[in-house]
């Protein structure tokens, strides 16, 4: 038995884990709405997942249900799967802008043992393309612990409007132009500590535009709360070792 094990992780070891052409447009010209983008691969992965920049956009899980997941994306109006399966991974990105330019990347796991991971990327540039944009607005600049963060957005009349914080839904938020949340270091993110608040449309259950903003953390903002809060339990014991002296000279008065 014990011998099967060890051919079995022999053979898993011996097997290719690489990814075989990453195939993503170096040049996006103006008049061209949409590209398709393909990972291929020759190996049993786990989890495969698409990147622009830190910014995570499609995940291929085989055997999960769902096995696809999209998210938004600045200057993508629309992510669409062509195709995913044992040998490649393809995509099709419309409604592009300019802000769809930057490092692409595809990655592929096998997230249990034994761990193998591969990766490739590839930079697009894309020139001149103009697609309206939800409004975003109300965001601060900088937050500190326990402050109101409030942002709006504007969106087209027949859109669904959906709230995301550093690419993650949030649900409860889902219709709504408002995004209402109290402000907690555990959302700043990197170095400087920043959030990103974002609005995406939504028509027909796609994703047809999309605009984010970011604020940074106010670590003094932080400070001064503690120090409000400090001088506020200040202030409170002050007030009751004055009403203890108070009531002790009312009753010696008494007594005399």
């Amino acid at each position: 038995m014990l011998v099967l094990l060890l051919l079995a992780l022999q053979a898993v070891h011996a097997r290719p884990f690489n990814i075989t052409h990453f195939i993503v447009p170096q040049i996006v010209p103006p008049g061209q709405h949409e590209v398709e983008l393909e990972c291929k691969y020759d190996a049993n992965f786990t989890i495969l997942t698409w990147f622009k920049g830190l910014n995570e956009f499609f995940r291929y899980k085989p055997g999960a249900a769902p096995s696809t997941r999209s998210f938004p994306i600045l200057g993508v109006g629309q992510i669409e799967l062509v195709t995913c399966g044992p040998t490649a991974c393809r995509l099709r990105l419309g409604a592009l802008t300019e802000e769809a330019s930057g490092l692409y990347r595809c990655d592929i796991e096998h997230e249990t043992p034994p761990y193998q991971y591969e990766t490739r990327r590839a930079y697009m540039q894309v020139h001149e393309h103009v697609h309206r944009k939800p409004l975003l607005e109300g965001l601060a600049e900088e937050y500190g612990e326990g402050d109101d963060i409030q942002a709006y957005c504007r969106g087209a009349p027949d859109a669904e409007l959906r709230w995301y914080i550093n690419g993650r839904e949030v649900e409860e938020m889902r219709g709504s132009a408002t995004l209402k949340r109290k402000s907690s270091r555990l959302m700043f993110l990197g170095v400087p500590p920043m959030v990103t608040v974002q609005c995406a449309e939504f028509k027909h259950g796609k994703l047809s535009g999309s605009k984010d903003a970011k604020a940074r953390w106010n670590e003094l903002g932080h400070i001064r709360g503690d120090e409000r809060a400090q001088e506020h339990r200040n202030s409170s014991t002050s007030v009751n070792v004055l009403s203890s002296n108070l009531a002790l000279v009312l009753l010696i008065a008494f007594l005399l």
